[in-house]
This record gives structure tokens, C-alpha cells and sequence, in this order.
């Protein structure tokens, strides 16, 4: 993956902010071949990212208040994204990413497993994921990085 820098940040010019994306209104039309093995799902790429997020947060963390301080995300919307009432959302990954903190592979797996992989070239969001992550970032300075740009994390 490219070195993101600061600079980077100011002057490249992004096609999307990273935390919305355009529509694809074009309808496709696939028929499998027998033998053919079709991506897993959505829920099931959401669910092995659930089982990913009980791993990290059972490996590096001892309680939810460690988890609350080092990546902004509280106790009840963890246990939320853990019992399946609640999808994982873009924010939270990035937030677990940078706080925890995880390597740039970790993280994109992570990315494509919520829909969406690392594009630091083209969005604006994965730009700043992957300059907090690579720059060793903290979660206070990632989060004010981000609304320095624009882009309001809660």
C-alpha cells in the first residue's frame, strides 16, 4: 500500500469522502457454471467480521472500558455488533483499526469483510485510516484529523 502523508492529505484530490458511496444502479446477470463457487454473502462476510471483532477485542483487551478509551467505541454498541442486533458500521472498523492498533493488512481485511476495502487513493476516509495507522496514530488524534477534513466520527 502507498505511504499516506499529511501533505498527501491536503493536496491529493479525492473522488469520495469514503464514508458514502455512489449507488451501482446497473443490474447484473450471473449464472454459474457447475463447479463454480460463489462469493460468500454479505452476512456471512459480516459475520466473520463479527468473529474477527470478538477475537481482537478478546485478545487485546481485557474489559469494554479499555475498548471505550483506546478506540471510542462503547461497551453497549460493541455488545450490540457482537450479539447481531447491530451491523458493524465503516466508522467502528476504523476506529478498532486505529485504536487497537492493527497492521495495514489486518485493517483492509477487515474493510472488505464490512464492504468496502482500503482505497486511500480515491476516498478521503480510507486516506486518513491508513496515514493514522501508519503515522501510529492514537485514537484522539485520528478522530480530530478527520473532522479537520471534514469528516465527522462519532
Amino acid at each position: 500500500m502507498i505511504r499516506i502523508t499529511k501533505e498527501f492529505l491536503k493536496t491529493h484530490n479525492f473522488k469520495f469522502d469514503g464514508l458514502t458511496f455512489p449507488q451501482d444502479i446497473t443490474q447484473k446477470s450471473y449464472r454459474p457454471i457447475d463447479g463454480t463457487k460463489l462469493p460468500p454473502s454479505a452476512d456471512d462476510q459480516m459475520n466473520t467480521l463479527r468473529k474477527k471483532f470478538t477475537i481482537i477485542f478478546t485478545a487485546k483487551y481485557e474489559n469494554f472500558a479499555q475498548l471505550e478509551v483506546r478506540c471510542q467505541i462503547n461497551e453497549s454498541i460493541m455488545r450490540k455488533y457482537l450479539n447481531r442486533s447491530r451491523k458493524i458500521t465503516r466508522e467502528s472498523v476504523a476506529k478498532l483499526c486505529v485504536g487497537t492498533p492493527l497492521t495495514l493488512e489486518e485493517s483492509d481485511e477487515l474493510f472488505t469483510l464490512q464492504g468496502h476495502s482500503l482505497e486511500p487513493d480515491k476516498q478521503r476516509f480510507d486516506a486518513l485510516i491508513v496515514n493514522a495507522i501508519q503515522d501510529g496514530d492514537d485514537i484522539g488524534t485520528f478522530l480530530d484529523t478527520c473532522k479537520k477534513y471534514g469528516l465527522n466520527i462519532i
